[in-house]
């Protein structure tokens, strides 16, 4: 199977690795739409919200149906979110990307599709935790518990980087968030810096990418979502609505709405999605990007030393 994978042209792969990206898109949005709804995510087939009329398969084709059809019901003429296709053509992207690091030009072939299968699935659990706490502020456990087996799994067994600095990375990765942002902020504050998914989402990038893309992960995340949040700020200070809730109202566990955080100005912002996009990074840039800052480091350290 080496020697046929060999032969195969590299455009090719990337083809075949943008469609199945697609198609693994297109089931995204379902678990998207339904499992927060508490849905199942394989009965019914596709179909209309508004009409309830199924979707013929060749109105089911990523990215180009949403095209052909102008975002709407062929039968009943109601609009269909941009988010389908979006997240259809972001999966697509994602799988040529991760073909393009694990399968073209790979001297161990059947290795290279093992590695694409693995981070392709850790590409896809990104995409949909993300776009599920962006709309309902929640990071499903039925996608991060199992990617955290299969995190492991596929570095002890399959890739062959050994055990312990996954497993350690995953453990102290929830720990940490969960010690320092969720109980010690809470303690400090009365209520919680993050969710408890964030530290599960958290033990997955562990799982998946070790200690040096978990601090990757949660730093770059951490600096986006503090610029999207200053930005949020600024525009609803100039609009007038800084005192006006962005999205609904937090609630304890008894159902009471907690006092916001004046300081943000009322504004929620999902985490999740801006450790998902930390992740994406450090898969695609994260080495090339810390080479670069340990050089740049290294060359201010020795500026430093010659000033004195």
């Amino acid at each position: 199977m080496s020697d046929i994978l060999n032969l195969i042209p590299s455009w090719q792969i990337l083809l075949a690795a943008g469609v199945f990206g697609a198609l693994w898109g297109s089931f995204a949005n379902v678990v998207i739409v339904r499992w927060p709804r508490e849905m199942s995510v394989v009965k019914p087939a596709s179909h209309c919200f508004s009409c309830k009329t199924p979707v013929k398969f060749y109105d089911n084709i990523p990215v180009l149906s949403y095209i052909i059809l102008r975002g709407k019901c062929r039968h009943c003429g109601a609009p269909f979110s941009f988010r389908y296709a979006a997240v259809e053509l972001c999966m697509g992207l994602l799988s040529v990307g991760v073909a393009q690091v694990t399968l073209v030009g790979s001297s161990d072939p059947l290795l290279g599709l093992a590695a694409y299968f693995i981070w392709f699935f850790f590409v896809w659990a990104l995409v949909t935790v993300a776009m599920i706490d962006l709309e309902h502020y929640l990071i499903p456990d039925v996608i991060v518990l199992p990617g955290i087996v299969v995190g492991l799994s596929a570095n002890i067994f399959v890739l062959r980087n050994g055990m312990w600095e996954y497993v350690v990375a995953t453990v102290v990765a929830y720990a940490a968030i969960r010690l320092l942002f969720i109980d010690g902020y809470r303690l400090l504050t009365g209520r919680a810096g993050m969710g408890e998914g964030d530290a599960k989402l958290l033990a997955m990038f562990g799982a998946f990418l070790g200690y040096e893309g978990v601090l990757f992960a949660l730093f770059a995340g951490a600096l986006q979502g503090t610029i999207v949040g200053v930005v949020m700020i600024l525009v609803r200070r100039k609009d007038g609505d800084l005192n006006e809730p962005v999205f609904e109202e937090e609630v304890d566990e008894d159902g009471e709405p907690l006092e916001p955080d004046e300081r943000f100005g009322k504004a929620r912002v999902p985490f999740g999605p801006f450790l998902a996009l930390g992740a994406l990074e450090y898969i695609f840039v994260g080495e090339h990007f810390l080479r670069a800052y340990a050089i740049a480091l290294g060359h201010f350290m020795y500026d430093l030393q010659n000033m004195f």
